[in-house]
């Protein structure tokens, strides 16, 4: 018990910073967004690179690096209409099975989009146009977000089948589904 909470308490630390690397890239869409539309309509003159910095770096990490907090604070899409009326123990199962599976399918973007950023990287690559954009600096954020995703399900695979070796209702690191949620 005692090293899955350590695990645990790892994996949010390194999702702490993610999720501050993914908020400073929100903030920085917020702030480019405002100025261009800014000097678009009062100078006519935007920022000709906003749109290329905005869609290929900061969304990418927006996205890939918030993916794994999102996983810890249970607000993934989930069908739940049996989930919530059947007892811990069938919904550790069901969340085991989940687990498992999501973690089958992220162990292949993982590596695909290793490869990716790999190849991008020793092939030089960038992007065409008036700023040569590297490739390979957007590439790194799939498997960054994706890796920090599969620690948190192996974690929660580890959780959940400890919760049900033990018969406990609770996993370690493991968010309930509270009935606050039915109202989304």
């Amino acid at each position: 018990m005692k090293a899955l909470n350590l695990a645990h308490r790892l994996i949010l630390f390194l999702e702490s910073i993610w999720m501050a690397v993914a908020s400073v890239a929100l903030f920085a869409i917020m702030v480019i967004v405002f100025c261009d539309v800014g000097l678009r309509y009062f100078f006519n003159s935007p920022l000709a690179w906003s749109y290329d910095l905005i869609s290929l770096y900061l969304m990418v990490a927006l996205f890939f690096l918030a993916v794994s907090s999102t996983q810890a604070s249970n607000h993934h899409v989930r069908v739940d209409i049996i989930f919530r009326h059947v007892p811990p123990h069938a919904r550790h199962v069901m969340e085991l099975i989940g687990y498992i599976l999501t973690a089958v399918a992220m162990i292949g973007i993982l590596y695909q989009g290793s490869i990716k950023f790999w190849d991008n990287l020793q092939a030089g690559d960038v992007v065409a146009g008036a700023i040569p954009w590297p490739t390979w600096a957007t590439a790194i954020f799939v498997p960054l977000g994706v890796g920090l995703l599969l620690l948190r399900l192996v974690f929660g695979t580890f959780s959940l089948a400890t919760a049900l070796a033990t018969r406990s209702a609770t996993a370690v690191g493991i968010s309930e589904v509270t009935h606050d949620d039915e109202d989304l």
